[in-house]
């Protein structure tokens, strides 16, 4: 704007300036008063540019002033709610059961086996259900094939239901191996035996049975030589059958799975429960 008005002005002096004493004094006048009308077109143009530019200027910060106020707003809010998100996924994490571990007391017993949920697997008693050995078969009239073959996890269970079935046909009394595992319980601290018959108020906890061989040399392996639980270095009877005359056993001083008859009366018993 300066600019335009220095440059009017010096073609005004310029003009004055050129004009001689012999010319037409009003031809000099009208020219000059042209000039001066010019100037003041000129001078009013840029004054509406300067208000509209400032008008312009004052609004774009307020513009700006909003937007700012809008992203503050927009901050605080996706703050808020990403604190409230990690509220909720913390929440939900400490809701979630929490995975077994090997050696764990659980149920009355010690976890020797998680699967991969890490909320299943299997349990053996904190104690022998013997204190001496005992027969795998029910005397003599369990001599016979009972096609208890299963080995692997949980062949155990369905192992030990075949025995007694088979080895309580002829005979209904009497104590051997596999039912004495079935007829194990124990109260929280696995070591209490609960009272028969058990009250409601009262934890206790049955549906126990004899380890598959596969099953016996896990416990020797994860709690007996981790040093999770204490067994006697004998021999313990799996429930796995071998013939109509011999079953396994595992010795767990040396963890050797070697065949053994079955009226053999070696064998301790360490029973096994599912969760």
């Amino acid at each position: 704007m300066k600019k335009i008005l220095m440059t009017l002005l010096l073609l005004f002096i310029n003009y004055t300036a050129s004009a001689g004493p012999g010319d037409d004094i009003w031809q000099n006048i009208t020219t000059i008063n042209a000039l001066l009308a010019v100037m003041r077109e000129d001078i009013t143009s840029l004054q509406q540019e300067s208000t509209s530019t400032t008008i312009a200027v004052s609004q774009l910060q307020t513009g700006l002033k909003h937007l700012s106020e809008v992203i503050q707003a927009l901050s605080s809010d996706s703050n808020q709610s990403l604190a409230t998100m990690s509220n909720e996924v913390a929440n939900v994490k400490s809701a979630l059961p929490k995975p077994h571990v090997i050696g764990e007391y659980y149920h009355g017993g010690i976890v020797f086996y998680v699967d991969e949920s890490g909320q299943h697997g299997l349990i053996a008693s904190k104690i022998d259900c013997n204190e001496e050995g005992i027969e795998w078969r029910n005397g003599l009239s369990g001599s016979k094939i009972t096609n208890a073959r299963g080995d692997g996890l949980g062949a155990g269970e369905t192992n030990t239901l075949l025995i007694i079935s088979q080895q309580t046909i002829d005979k209904q009394k009497g104590s051997f191996a596999a039912l004495l595992a079935h007829n194990f319980k124990v109260s929280e601290d696995g070591i209490t035996p609960c009272k028969t018959p058990v009250t409601p108020d009262a934890r206790c906890y049955g549906a126990w049975y004899l380890p598959s061989s596969f099953e016996l040399q896990l416990i020797h392996l994860n709690l007996h030589q981790a040093g999770f639980a204490s067994f006697v270095p004998e021999f313990y009877w799996s429930s796995t059958e071998i013939n109509v005359a011999n079953a396994w056993l595992v010795n767990f001083a040396t963890g050797e799975t070697i065949a053994s008859n079955k009226s053999n009366t070696i064998g301790h018993v360490r029973a096994v429960s599912r969760f």
